[in-house]
């Protein structure tokens, strides 16, 4: 390879990893221009950061099963199901606020069970298997709530984790941190970490060298739901109670920001910058349009587009680097 080839090869691999958050940095400045008075403001980029907390580490946990190569199509409604059961606890029952945190995160593990035992033990396909859960969950939520939000009896202690401030800034964006930071060094720092990354790359290969694949694999599940949990926990702090939509309504943007993700800091591969700052670009993007003055349909047809380039970038990238 002569020298300018390989100066070619390294600013394509440069402006691959950072292409996202050039772009990002260039809606931002585009945006903030355009509209100085309404976008370009300390509210509406806290508005930004803690309406996106929750997309963020529901987005995070659904990217533990994919790293392993299998889908999580579950992950909305078994938000929506934490949430609900999280603020009946708390509505209807008046449980300790410590039961019901811990409840969500319990709850959201248990659903994670059910999907890896389906997937890993009985060999089911991911994708339709978590499609079916999904379903069951919603119908579920229907019967339970019959289409009514819980909106009374939640303690202050919980909203004021949703709505308050800590440096500034809102505290779920700290929690979203947290969570990043667990979720990073979990994927890319520990025996598992690695042994998922083998079973996703070819489970075949990793079970002849003795990886016990079933359980790598129920358990990605297991913690995906765990976290999954943690957010529907959040969501009723955001929204000072549990709204019967919100599961169907959050399916279609994780999808599209963990394959967005793939495109991005680490390309090829599920990671957590690349996840976080799909998030925002999304959501930075989506702002900005709505301000701008565009009809509500815009950012579900937006969120669809992202997702359908998201899958066609990834893919392209995978051939890229398989090719190399």
């Amino acid at each position: 390879m002569t020298i300018a080839k390989r100066d070619r090869s390294a600013v394509l691999a440069l402006l691959e990893r950072y292409f996202l958050l050039l772009l990002f940095a260039a809606v931002v400045v585009g945006f903030s221009l355009k509209l100085p008075d309404s976008f370009a403001t300390v509210l509406n980029f806290r508005n930004i950061v803690g309406n996106q907390a929750v997309l963020a580490i529901l987005s995070l946990s659904a990217i533990i099963p994919l790293v392993g190569g299998q889908f999580d199509l579950s992950v909305g409604s078994s938000l929506g199901v934490t949430s609900i059961i999280t603020a009946s606890l708390l509505s209807k029952l008046s449980v300790p606020l410590g039961v019901a945190a811990l409840a969500g995160p319990l709850l959201g593990a248990t659903i994670g069970l059910m999907n890896g035992l389906l997937v890993a033990a009985l060999g089911l396909n991911s994708l339709i298997t978590t499609l079916a859960v999904a379903t069951v969950l919603v119908g579920f939520i229907s019967w339970y709530t019959e289409g009514i939000s819980i909106l009374t009896g939640i303690p202050a202690a919980l909203t004021d984790m949703g709505s308050g401030l800590w440096l500034g800034l809102p505290r779920p964006f700290f929690l979203m941190g947290a969570v990043g930071l667990l979720v990073w060094y979990l994927l890319d720092h520990t025996p598992y970490g690695r042994y998922l990354q083998a079973v996703g790359s070819n489970p075949n290969a990793a079970r002849l060298v003795g990886l016990d694949v079933r359980r790598i694999t129920v358990l990605s599940f297991v913690i995906s739901g765990a976290i999954t949990g943690f957010a529907g926990v959040l969501q009723v702090a955001r929204d000072g109670g549990a709204n019967p939509q919100t599961g169907s309504a959050i399916a279609l943007p994780v999808l599209a920001v963990a394959f967005l993700g793939v495109t991005s800091i680490h390309p090829g591969r599920f990671n957590v910058p690349g996840t976080l700052l799909a998030v925002f670009f999304l959501a930075t993007t989506v702002s900005g349009l709505s301000l701008v003055g565009v009809d509500n349909w815009v950012e579900s047809a937006f969120n669809g587009a992202a997702l359908l380039a998201a899958v066609a970038l990834s893919t392209i990238v995978g051939r890229r680097r398989a090719g190399a």
